[in-house]
């Protein structure tokens, strides 16, 4: 850049560059002081934003939450290319609370029902009553973690998810909050009082893959019309023992599958 020369006294520039996620490229003449800037990414009309930062914001969240390693691990990676953090944690936050967390609940009911019916179209027999596989998985191994999700899936040659239930024994929320109540225990009681209470099991860390496929059984034909008459599942008893003694179906006995590979 210190190379190039100056279209008005034909003296070469003194180039400089600031670097940040958008780029502002000045060129100064150094005898008659002449500047010129080039912008590498064009502002946003009606906002004071420009083109990249925006776009590296929404590619780094959505990156961040698909390679599972959230806000923080975004910040690592661009720490270590010298560039700044491309998403405030309260605006990250803002933006999975009210962006991201609605878009993906909708397409994944939207995918469970299509599965649904994919599933319904294919049984040869009676369409509404289907055969399913069912698992559950801990947030961490053994029997003390405090959150589980169980998830029903279909037996077609490519599996697909028909529901999943999420339990925990705790709410994040609720524990995080505890420092506010001693400090400001007006917006503790606003905080508590508006957010999504995320415990709902308070039984044994071992029976909560039987309550999270008991609970998806149950609302299958409120929610899709169909009943889950067969079920694929591995040894844990449990969980066939809880949807005998707890009938889904009045009247209609589930039966159990033995998969030795499951």
């Amino acid at each position: 850049m210190r190379n190039t020369i100056c279209i008005g006294c034909k003296e070469e520039w003194n180039g400089k560059m600031h670097i940040s996620l958008y780029c502002s490229l000045a060129f100064s003449c150094e005898k008659c002081e002449h500047t010129i800037q080039i912008n590498t990414s064009k502002m946003i009309p009606d906002t004071k934003h420009r083109d990249i930062n925006i776009r590296v914001q929404l590619a780094s969240f959505l990156g961040a939450h698909l390679a599972g390693i959230g806000r923080a691990g975004v910040a690592k990676i661009f720490g270590a290319m010298h560039i700044p953090r491309p998403v405030k944690e309260d605006h990250y936050e803002e933006i999975d609370r009210k962006l991201l967390l609605p878009c993906i609940k909708k397409f994944q009911h939207q995918s469970m029902e299509a599965a649904i019916y994919e599933a319904v179209d294919e049984n040869d027999g009676d369409p509404t009553s289907l055969t399913v596989s069912g698992d559950g998985t801990w947030q961490r191994r053994g029997f003390k973690s405090i959150r589980e999700v169980a998830a029903v899936l279909s037996c077609n040659t490519t599996p697909e998810v028909f529901d999943v239930q999420r339990l925990s024994k705790k709410c994040v929320i609720c524990i995080g909050e505890l420092s506010v109540k001693n400090t400001d225990s007006d917006l503790y009681d606003e905080i508590i009082s508006n957010h999504d209470y995320e415990s709902n099991y308070d039984g044994s860390s071992g029976g909560m893959e039987s309550k999270g496929i008991q609970d998806i059984f149950k609302r299958s034909f409120s929610k899709y019309q169909v009943q889950y008459t067969r079920y694929i599942g591995d040894g844990d008893l449990s969980v066939m023992w809880d949807l005998t003694q707890h009938p889904s179906y009045p009247g209609i006995e589930i039966e159990k599958i033995e998969d030795i590979n499951h």
